[in-house]
């Protein structure tokens, strides 16, 4: 079984990066003063997968011996993924946004993100669900 310190510093390594693609992602995102609901819902789940991303960093060293390499395995995994998200998330938000200037979204750019880029949007938070439940899980079964 791998030494409980260098699980707990692996799961920082991988979150610490992802924590700050998040952060950019956010910023975007709370910048669009006039962004469609769905953006705004999308903010909201972004601000909690940080929470519970800093929630498991927060699992004491000894959590993660009893927990096991393939629960670390996964956490990273998952962590790692929600980072190549955001970034991948945040690059076309970026794209979507280009004709927009000082946080208002021209006509074009609402239209476009407010009816064409619905479904990426939509899958893009159903992602976001996915990973919180299972990071969530994690933190919960560790501080049990």
């Amino acid at each position: 079984m791998a030494d409980p310190l260098s699980i707990a510093a692996s799961i920082t390594g991988v979150a610490v990066p992802a924590l700050h693609a998040a952060r950019l992602l956010l910023d975007d995102l709370q910048k669009i003063k006039d962004a469609p609901e769905t953006v705004k819902r999308l903010e909201g789940d972004v601000s909690f997968v940080n929470m519970a991303i800093t929630s498991l960093q927060e699992v004491k060293d000894q959590k993660w011996e009893s927990l096991g390499g393939s629960v670390a395995q996964m956490s990273k995994e998952t962590i790692g993924n929600w980072k190549r998200a955001c970034n991948r998330f945040r690059t076309e938000l970026q794209r979507w946004t280009s004709h927009s200037g000082d946080g208002r979204l021209t006509l074009r750019d609402r239209t476009k993100i407010g009816f064409m880029k619905q479904e990426q949007i939509k899958t893009m938070s159903e992602q976001l669900q996915n990973w919180k439940v299972t990071i969530i899980s994690v933190v919960s079964i560790a501080t049990l």
